[in-house]
């Protein structure tokens, strides 16, 4: 299971994307465990919660979205002892991967103010348990709103987004 996640990982990049990668947690060694960590908990959070329909740009997209930034912040904010250094780092990784995914632009823009809602839920729950927290995000799921251009995801700025209903 582990080996299919790290080999379609690695389907996804190029040299340049791992370049930029290595880059990345070469300036920012400290972050790269509970990155790792962080990552690995959230696919296994939202396969829990939503199977594979979290995989395509539905609500359960958006509760990974958030979920996967707000466990970046928590695991770095713990690791390092610095909250806003933890949201920065969260912000510039998630930015970085949407950068080198190969999405449409509807969909990058979905990801993007979906990781932003993620970062904002962590400010206002970070001493929260996971379980917790998954509880007040869920919340925000079945809130979410449907998008279908990027002037409607300008129109929900405290709320997740997602581009299809969920099959």
């Amino acid at each position: 299971m582990v080996n299919e996640k790290i080999t379609n990982f690695l389907r996804l990049v190029n040299k340049g994307n791992i370049w930029s990668f290595l880059v990345l947690f070469l300036r920012h060694p400290l972050n790269f465990i509970p990155t790792l960590l962080a990552t690995y908990q959230c696919v296994e959070i939202s396969d829990e919660h939503y199977g594979n329909l979290h995989h395509k740009n539905n609500a359960s997209n958006a509760f990974r979205h958030a979920l996967w930034n707000y466990l970046i912040a928590k695991k770095c904010s713990r690791w390092r002892k610095n909250k806003r250094k933890a949201i920065k780092w969260a912000q510039e990784i998630t930015d970085w991967h949407e950068e080198f995914s190969p999405n449409a632009p509807l969909e990058k823009e979905m990801d993007l103010h979906n990781n932003v809602i993620g970062r904002k839920l962590f400010i206002l729950n970070d001493e929260k348990s996971i379980e917790d927290f998954i509880i007040v995000l869920k919340g925000k799921v079945s809130k979410a709103k449907r998008v279908a251009t990027s002037e409607d995801i300008k129109k929900y700025r405290n709320d997740l987004v997602y581009i299809h209903e969920m099959e």
